[in-house]
């Protein structure tokens, strides 16, 4: 059994204005686990669940674990192609593909049971593995980083600590779970700081919705991504709605000047930039020192995390000098499931690199300054280009496709692909279009696309 259900301390969890409580959620998950260790007969560790920002997420990645297994996170919007193969990786013995529209389970209707695959081969030491997220597609295939319970219990202190989050604190990430950054603020901590957790629709759409029940809750801690504290510094009224606000965090791509001298403006409050990967669980830097937020800085390692900035001799680099952005202790992840090859590319020495470029000032402050790795990040979403490419070039009307890359201050990154069909009538395109966006998550979709 694995130990994080057995940490659950939390006043109150709301989701769509009901409030659950800690005897609900612990019977729920109880109930759960034990329909999972009772139903499934595949000998793998593995349940794939489907991440929504839902309350049933919550009891089902609790549930996984405390049956024993590995709980192995999936984006609800992964279409066709990307889910055959992540099955075929991980050969769960159930997949949880919850229906967002009810409170109530129906694990009938819910949990897909499977049988093993007789050929499948589990090659990577799972002690301690309790999680197991998808990342790292420079060659054009996602690996799965293996997250032990000793690194989220690590990331749920430290991060917890530095963003002075106590029984007291109303947590409020506007985030998706299925995002290690997510998971770890939505659930991980929300469950377990001994606060209280608001579970929010990340759809833009609502965010009016996220305002108001940022005042009807007295949420202290904000945490989201740098395009929606642009939108929220456009929003009217935002300097009453945030006063009660202590911390706003924000990370999954660069916080732009730009964004957080605006936030600043309309609402008195700095951003507090953190910094982080899937590989490290995720977060292992914050603006959390004494001092006010600097702008543009990702602040200083989180408690017992090293980090180096290294040259190409792989030799530390001096202040103000740019370098690969290396990072050791104990939120640094096991490795790569059935992927020891690439494990060893990135961990080296006991040092994780990161295939981040950044650089450390004279006051010790850290700065994310660019990508060294091939990979494009659109508002938070790493897109790799080799897998893109690989999966839309399953069509077989494809002839070449040539992806490239623009700045956004607000996303990071857009993407826009040129293309070259055997066939290439309008109709033809259409088609090709169509198809994308109905075997490939839409979020990784390039937003420009030019026909050749």
């Amino acid at each position: 059994m694995k130990e994080l259900p057995g940490s659950i301390d939390f006043k109150a969890i709301y989701f769509r204005g009901k409030k659950y409580d800690q005897p609900y959620l612990l019977c729920a998950i109880d109930h759960l686990a034990a329909y999972l260790n009772k139903n499934i007969r595949s000998e793998s560790p593995f349940v794939l669940l489907a991440t929504y920002n839902h309350i049933k997420t919550v009891i089902a990645y609790y549930a996984i674990l405390r049956a024993g297994k590995i709980a192995v996170i999936l984006d609800p919007e992964c279409k066709t192609l990307e889910l055959a193969e992540i099955i075929e990786d991980v050969d769960p013995g159930a997949i949880i593909f919850l229906n967002s529209t009810t409170l109530q389970f129906d694990y009938e209707e819910e949990i897909v049971l499977r049988t093993a695959n007789r050929n499948f081969v589990i090659s990577s030491d799972l002690t301690d593995v309790c999680t197991i997220a998808y990342t790292n597609a420079e060659d054009g295939y996602s690996k799965g980083a293996m997250l032990t319970e000793h690194n989220l219990r690590t990331e749920i202190i430290n991060l917890s600590n530095a963003s002075k989050i106590d029984m007291n604190s109303v947590i409020c990430p506007m985030l998706p779970f299925h995002h290690l950054y997510g998971l770890i603020t939505g659930i991980l901590i929300a469950t377990q700081s001994g606060g209280v957790g608001l579970i929010n629709n990340t759809n833009l759409m609502y965010l009016n919705n996220i305002l108001s029940d940022i005042q009807l809750y007295g949420v202290t801690h904000f945490f989201t991504v740098p395009s929606v504290y642009y939108l929220l510094s456009k929003c009217e009224g935002i300097d009453y709605m945030a006063a009660g606000v202590k911390q706003f965090i924000s990370g999954g791509n660069k916080l732009s000047h730009v964004i957080f001298e605006k936030f600043y403006q309309k609402t008195g409050k700095k951003i507090n930039e953190g910094y982080g990967l899937t590989e490290t669980s995720p977060a292992c830097t914050l603006n959390y020192q004494d001092d006010e937020p600097v702008s543009g800085s990702i602040g200083i390692p989180l408690k017992g995390c090293e980090i180096k900035i290294l040259n190409t001799k792989q030799t530390e680099c001096g202040p103000d000098e740019i370098g690969e952005i290396c990072i050791k202790g104990d939120l640094v992840f096991k490795g790569y499931f059935n992927h020891p090859t690439a494990t060893d590319a990135v961990i080296r020495g006991d040092w994780f690199h990161t295939g981040d470029l950044g650089m450390r000032d004279k006051k010790g402050l850290l700065y994310f300054t660019g990508l060294k790795k091939n990979m494009f990040n659109v508002a938070g979403n790493n897109v790799y280009p080799e897998k893109l490419k690989r999966l839309m070039s399953i069509h077989k009307n494809v002839n070449h496709i040539d992806l490239d890359v623009e700045n956004s201050f607000l996303q990071g990154h857009t993407v826009n692909a040129v293309i070259r069909l055997n066939k290439s009538s309008i109709d033809d395109q259409q088609q090709f279009k169509t198809w994308c966006t109905e075997n490939i998550n839409n979020i990784i979709l390039p937003k420009k696309w030019q026909f050749i």
